[in-house]
């Protein structure tokens, strides 16, 4: 077993996980950031798609952006947070443009800048521009400068708790993907910044996001938190894509079957420019109705257009190329591709660790940041304050907590059985070379989750049967998850991580008797701000149960509150008013 000690412990590449080991890095502590990839070319930071949401305090409306993030976030934002992550991100870009990171500028220096998903003509929400996965590769330059170790290809399993205090977290363990030798971490500080649950969905390749950091805290005594809620992304029904800000911002619109723009029915101040769960709940309308299948138009672009396109988005763009969709200098060849909803789990905004404003999870010594966490930020899908921009302020205020913390903390004690049996539980797939097969685990849960009754117009009944299906996967197939390399065991494990996490958002999805935002009931089609107007809990249980708990969102004491104790979701309200029956 390698044993590498340190002052803080960076689990995860992503965003968050450079911009915390860099910030701890500065603040004086000894930092190893560990990636079961390599950092740099993994996660969703990879395909960032060209987008940089982030308010500039000399040109935008603090007042505009911080009401919309609220508004979007359907107010189960931490106010608190996002005034943080508004007074910090412009330095934030200042440092990724220290570090090397190229945004789209106008000539005279001013930042060039597109109206992408929620921006409107009345309330225009503009976004920043950077040249692809060059993101992520500058960033993995910035850790090395500071002085990071960087540990590529270790995927971490298990945190590792204080001997003296159960209270505490100390290290994590993990193993090399190639190798299959262990590797334990022995930290006063751990910050997780893993990322979200994909589910390896049909979008941007994210099969390697899989809510490790989620399982890891769960198992450990840390509480998740906002579960129910999930990103929507949208994407061709062909092939996985990514970059739906610049593609919507460009001027690709969205129609039905009839050639409708579909979209302003639903959505008439931003149409084809609304936000994900919006255009997706549209979708499901679309279809339910029997007005599929849908369609992204890219006709009106222009080769201007599919130049800044290609300049943005290159891996997209290459992508279109080769379906023959569109030439290297920009001439369309097909502008009307079939498009679907795509749930991605909580990438971006929705469920994950709870954390304070420092970071800090409910665990002492174990800090979170960007997707790891519940996403404080956004609330639901508060796009103004969300994945990229706000991984990076969550990841600076973890990095600097736990640095500060592990200034404090002496010797690092563990627990010898502890790490001996998390280190038995972490290879129990080799020794079921016979078992069961991960990729059918991955497929059953996907089955159970992806249908659009399931995950974006929800009821009681079909959730039900979808949380039976997964709990007979969790009792039925993981324990006999099977591997026969390292290779094998990463991907056995990120397949129970999807069993976990599917039965926590199932839960909680139940547990949230309302409609809000991305989380629409038809059994109970209203937004109820009386009763819910709450953050819900989750912390394992006895017998890998989950307990469930609420926690008042304190709406008195921030500046901005609902006007309406009960109203209509406004999906719902939008496809009665259109004389459907739903």
């Amino acid at each position: 077993m390698q044993i590498l000690d340190c002052d803080v412990v960076v689990a995860g590449g992503g965003p968050a996980g450079t911009f915390a080991a860099v910030k701890a890095a500065e603040a004086g502590a000894h930092v190893i950031l560990v990636d079961k990839a390599y950092v740099g070319k993994s996660g969703c930071g990879t395909f960032g798609a060209g987008s940089f949401k982030a308010y500039i305090k000399e040109e935008d409306s603090y007042d505009l952006w911080y009401g919309k993030a609220v508004e979007e976030g359907f107010f189960i934002n931490d106010q608190d947070w996002l005034r943080q992550h508004f007074e910090t991100i412009g330095d934030r870009v200042r440092d990724l443009e220290r570090y090397g990171v190229v945004f789209e500028k106008n000539p005279d220096g001013t930042y060039n800048r597109i109206e992408g998903q929620g921006s409107s003509d009345v309330r225009p929400i503009k976004t920043l521009m950077f040249h692809g996965p060059q993101f992520m590769e500058v960033m993995r330059k910035a850790c090395e400068k500071a002085g990071v170790k960087i540990v590529d290809r270790v995927m971490c399993v298990s945190l590792v708790h204080d001997k003296k205090n159960p209270k505490a977290i100390r290290g994590v363990l993990g193993f090399h993907g190639v190798s299959g030798e262990p590797y334990l971490f022995r930290a006063k500080a751990v910050v997780l910044t893993t990322g979200a649950q994909a589910y390896k969905s049909h979008y941007a390749d994210l099969h390697m996001v899989t809510g490790d950091s989620h399982v890891m805290g769960l198992q450990a005594g840390a509480a998740l938190c906002n579960y129910e809620f999930n990103c929507h992304q949208l994407t061709h029904a062909g092939f996985a894509t990514h970059g739906m800000n610049i593609s919507q911002g460009l001027g690709a619109r969205f129609v039905n079957a009839l050639g409708e723009d579909f979209t302003a029915k639903y959505d008439p101040e931003y149409a084809s420019h609304g936000n994900l769960w919006r255009i997706s709940a549209s979708m499901a309308m679309e279809v339910h109705f029997g007005r599929g299948p849908l369609y992204f138009d890219y006709s009106s672009y222009t080769p201007k257009d599919w130049e800044l396109f290609a300049r943005t988005l290159p891996l997209m763009f290459r992508s279109y190329v080769q379906a023959g969709y569109v030439t290297e200098d920009g001439v369309c060849r097909k502008g009307k591709l079939e498009w679907v909803s795509a749930l991605i789990g909580n990438v971006g905004f929705g469920g994950g660790l709870w954390i304070d404003l420092q970071g800090r999870t409910t665990l002492e010594g174990l800090y979170a940041a960007g997707d790891a966490s519940y996403g404080p930020t956004s609330g639901v899908e508060g796009f103004c304050a969300y994945a990229m921009p706000a991984a990076s302020t969550t990841g600076t205020v973890a990095g600097q907590s736990a640095a500060a913390y592990a200034a404090s903390v002496g010797d690092v004690a563990l627990d010898e059985q502890e790490i001996n049996a998390a280190a038995w539980a972490m290879t129990e797939p080799l020794r079921h070379p016979a078992g069961c097969d991960p990729v059918h685990v991955v497929l059953a849960v996907q089955e159970a989750l992806f249908p659009y009754d399931v995950y974006i117009l929800r009821t009681e009944k079909k959730m039900q049967q979808a949380l039976a299906r997964i709990q007979e996967i969790k009792a039925d197939d993981v324990p006999r998850l099977r591997a026969v390399d390292p290779h094998g065991l990463r991907f056995a494990l990120e397949a129970r991580n999807m069993v976990l996490c599917a039965e926590a958002m199932l839960t909680a999805a139940l547990y949230r008797k309302e409609s809000r935002g991305s989380h629409l009931r038809l059994d109970y089609p209203e937004i109820d701000n009386e009763n819910w107007l709450k953050w819900i809990m989750i912390e394992k249980g006895a017998d890998n149960g989950l307990v469930l708990s609420t926690r008042d969102i304190p709406i008195d004491r921030y500046p901005l509150r609902p006007t309406c104790r009960r109203e209509l979701h406004a999906s719902i309200a939008a496809a009665r008013k259109l004389g459907e029956n739903i």
